[in-house]
């Protein structure tokens, strides 16, 4: 199965697999909204799969020399902007205007902080709050790739991966509860920086992740292990606001997540065959915006007093309804029209290492960096 089968860019600039465990992702979250599922890691899966797409992104675009932070700021904000804009009219319809009274947090992308402070609007939009994370991180990573070596670059992503449960741990005390750790993105940037660290060495050398495929099994079930456990002993523990639970429950959820996407970047076989399987690429594909509206049709359902998986089975559809027509409304031109666009004025010859090819990662080519929607 290559993405070409799909409307999206042609294959060899995908990781199609990726766009399989976006799915999943999301299928995740909405599992854990609708059917109370402990699948709160799914969001931590996404902050892996960004980190690591868009550290290539800007990778690459380092390399080649030409419109670095143009490129990267309008790239997000023709993905970001419309269907983010579209979710605050949604909610204004059926919600009222709660959120106005907090708008600069719904209009500086800082919904997480105003989750923390509980300055909100109406509970479905709890969440943009991850998507505040991102474009926080979005607009200091940019100059970090930009200012520090590539041979560095791979030790700063460590360092965050280390320090950052450290401050979780440190900064419990200043808080009441456990949700501005959640929240916050100081507190999250390890599991960005884990998939980082994999999209430099990747780029290194494209079989980079080969000889940790086993190791990242036993993380895998080594993490799902630890969290059925304390969900079945200690189901009050991510919420206990401890220095161990903040720091030690968003690490095991980092081992398990960044595990996943080296799996799949290394998958083949049955595994790279199910994540390339047409309907997980396309829920992929249109993942951003199911995130963005599961949330609000469950609000609009919710007061009905439905069967449980009937009032879920009723909203994935109305969500997938939503998220394919906005898809193929705007979504897809905006994205692949400008790509066209960009790819038919002529470009400069990238300079190439020698040692280390651009776009020399799983599922690129030697000239290419693999690029995917984060």
């Amino acid at each position: 199965m290559t993405a070409s089968a799909l409307p999206l860019a042609p294959s060899h600039s995908r990781i199609v697999q990726l766009d399989g465990l976006r799915a999943i992702a999301v299928l995740a979250v909405f599992a854990q909204h609708a059917l109370k599922a402990p699948l709160w890691m799914g969001v931590d899966l996404f902050f892996v799969l960004s980190g690591f797409l868009i550290s290539g992104i800007l990778l690459d675009r380092k390399v080649r020399q030409q419109s670095y932070f143009r490129y990267f700021y309008a790239r997000r904000a023709r993905r970001i902007l419309p269907p983010y804009l579209l979710l605050m009219v949604v909610s204004s319809i059926l919600f009222g205007l709660a959120w106005a009274q907090h708008w600069y947090w719904y209009a500086f992308f800082a919904t997480n902080i105003g989750d923390a402070l509980n300055q909100s609007g109406h509970d479905s939009l709890n969440v943009l709050w991850s998507l505040a994370v991102e474009e926080q991180f979005y607009i200091f990573w940019p100059f970090v790739i930009l200012l520090v070596p590539e041979r560095l670059l791979g030790y700063v992503a460590a360092a965050l991966i280390v320090l950052v449960p450290v401050l979780r741990a440190v900064a419990t005390p200043w808080f009441d509860s456990f949700w501005p750790i959640y929240y916050l993105t100081p507190f999250r940037m390890d599991l960005l920086a884990a998939g980082a660290l994999l999209a430099v060495a990747v780029r290194r050398d494209r079989d980079a992740l080969e000889p940790y495929k086993g190791l990242a099994v036993l993380g895998l079930c080594a993490a799902l292990a630890v969290l059925a456990w304390l969900h079945l002993h200690f189901p009050r523990f991510r919420a206990a606001n401890t220095p161990l639970s903040n720091a030690g429950l968003y690490s095991v959820s980092l081992v398990l997540c960044t595990s996943v996407v080296v799996i799949a970047l290394q998958s083949k076989g049955i595994v790279k065959r199910l994540l390339c399987n047409p309907v997980l690429v396309y829920l992929g594909t249109i993942s951003y915006t199911i995130y963005l509206i599961h949330l609000s049709v469950l609000y609009v359902l919710w007061p009905l007093h439905l069967n449980r998986y009937l009032c879920a089975a009723l909203a994935l559809a109305i969500t997938l309804v939503y998220a394919s027509i906005t898809w193929f409304a705007f979504e897809k031109r905006l994205i692949f029209g400008a790509r066209r666009q960009a790819q038919s004025q002529p470009q400069p010859q990238p300079q190439l290492h020698t040692h280390a090819p651009v776009g020399g990662g799983v599922g690129g080519h030697a000239r290419q960096q693999p690029q995917s929607r984060a």
